[in-house]
């Protein structure tokens, strides 16, 4: 980044900039620290994380859609609106 860059940029977003750079420049000190081995290890474990999640939010969701798929069969058979009633009427 030049200079003229950096004098563009509102001293926040500047300062945003080089926070997000500190961060990631600390990740990669930090990754190289740690074997190689270890790293592949906690990245697949990571995926299987996600991957765990995103199977029990499809079934959340596919259980949802089938609850709600069941009420709207339902209300369409139940529709009062459709239904004759025969009501009686006293005279006093």
């Amino acid at each position: 980044m030049t200079d003229q860059d950096t004098k563009k940029r509102s001293p926040l977003k500047g300062f945003i900039h080089h926070q997000g750079k500190s961060i990631e420049e600390s990740g990669k000190a930090l990754a190289g620290l740690l074997p190689q081995e270890f790293r592949d290890h906690a990245a697949n474990a990571l995926d299987e994380a996600k991957t765990s999640w995103q199977v029990l939010f499809d079934g959340v969701i596919d259980t949802v859609d089938a609850g709600l798929d069941k009420l709207r069969s339902t209300s369409k058979r139940d529709d009062p609106g459709k239904e004759k009633v025969q009501i009686e009427i006293e005279a006093e």
